[in-house]
């Protein structure tokens, strides 16, 4: 007992010994570099004060005037005149092409790509749409559905229907609103049909049917009994 009580007490010290030379070695290396560890913290320090600064003093308020400079573009928008939306009016208002330009990386100019996406689809521009749309991004669920139910309208509609699936599957996986979810796994379902992907589309209109028994008035019961029979599923 004695013997074990004395090798406790030796691994206890050995262990105390081995702290303190680490505390030492420490204390040692920051008091041989401390001049450039708190260079380094200061540099550190500044650059996020200068970060900040520069936010305050220039992304926020240019933000502020690209939104401001968006106010006709939103009028003409409303009017569905998205020509002029889109381009402006020289001399007299911004587009929003060139706030998209002078005002880029601000919210303002953010907000104008998606408006500007959604501009140039109705003007049967579904490449350019796409490609404004994907810039555009955003924190909001619904707004990020919206943006890739979209993005799936232009594919579908320039001929692209394989290419829609996947950003209707999106859009619908980022909405737990029951109409939104189940327009965006519906159109999934349809195309995969029309493709002749039957137990693709069962999957997407099961997996409505387990979270919304009733979805689209039962609507997606009826395709999945079809679709059922279509692919031998019990």
């Amino acid at each position: 007992m004695a013997k074990s009580t004395k090798k406790k007490k030796y691994a206890a010290e050995k262990v105390l010994d081995n702290l303190n030379e680490t505390a030492y070695k420490a204390e040692n290396f920051f008091e041989q570099h401390s001049k450039v560890i708190i260079s380094i913290l200061g540099v550190v320090a500044l650059a996020a004060i200068g970060y900040f600064v520069y936010l305050k003093t220039v992304v926020e308020p240019k933000s502020e005037k690209a939104l401001k400079e968006m106010v006709q573009a939103d009028d003409y928008f409303k009017q569905d005149s998205m020509n002029l939306a889109l381009k402006g009016m020289p001399g007299n208002f911004l587009g929003y092409e060139q706030i998209i330009k002078e005002y880029s990386g601000t919210k303002g100019a953010n907000l104008a790509l998606y408006k500007a996406g959604i501009a140039y689809y109705k003007l049967g521009d579904y490449a350019s749409a796409v490609s404004s749309l994907e810039k555009f991004s955003t924190d909001d669920k619904i707004l990020t559905a919206q943006k890739y139910g979209m993005i799936g309208n232009a594919l579908t509609d320039s001929d692209k229907s394989e290419q829609a699936i996947p950003y209707y599957v999106k859009a619908a996986e980022e909405t737990d609103i029951e109409v939104l979810k189940t327009m965006y796994y519906t159109k999934a379902g349809k195309i995969a049909i029309e493709l002749g992907n039957n137990e693709e589309a069962l999957n997407y209109f099961q997996i409505l049917e387990q979270k919304y028994p009733n979805a689209g008035n039962g609507e997606v019961a009826k395709y999945i009994e079809r679709l059922k029979y279509a692919t031998g599923v019990n």
